[in-house]
């Protein structure tokens, strides 16, 4: 497998949030490639539910030499070791309605390599990448110019898109 340029989104509502997105990007460094660009920290507000804190928001630019699955592994165990649990996650959604819910840390694949594809386990790029502006800042931070395979505009066309709207 040849390498690949990967952008991971990460997110977090927790009272920890700074803390836990960083631990998130040291951990990604150790077990899943070379971390070669990090955004800003963004503030946002809960998308698609409530939520009481606002979510820190930061983009990272990872080089990989795994597969897309193999990545979501990964990424999935290390939300879990951060104290991500889904089944919780999916009994607050249902107690209160909503679509999501807040969790400690929330990693996102944005975009691996130039590939788009979508399955039952994943969709890339990032679905709904151009209507959230809480992952086009972070996005935009780092790759500005760089082309989404199936929209074919940038993150910063995108922005500036939505800011238009």
């Amino acid at each position: 497998m040849s390498n690949r340029s990967v952008i991971l989104l990460l997110g977090s509502d927790d009272a920890e949030a700074q803390s836990i997105v960083s631990k998130a990007i040291d951990i990604i460094a150790l077990a899943v490639g070379e971390v070669v660009k990090v955004s800003e920290s963004f503030r946002s507000k809960a998308y698609g539910f409530t939520s009481e804190r606002e979510f820190i928001n930061q983009a990272i630019e990872v080089v990989v030499d795994i597969d897309a699955y193999e990545l979501l592994r990964r990424i999935n165990l290390i939300e879990a070791l951060l104290g991500r649990d889904r089944d919780e996650e999916l009994r607050v959604k249902a107690k209160r309605n909503e679509a999501y819910a807040s969790r400690p840390i929330d990693i996102d694949i944005i975009f691996y390599g130039d590939e788009s594809f979508e399955d039952k386990r994943l969709t890339i790029p990032y679905h709904f990448l151009d209507e959230r502006e809480y992952a086009l800042r972070p996005v935009a931070d780092i790759a500005p110019e760089r082309k989404h395979p199936a929209l074919e505009h940038t993150p910063e066309q995108m922005l500036k898109n939505l800011s238009n709207e």
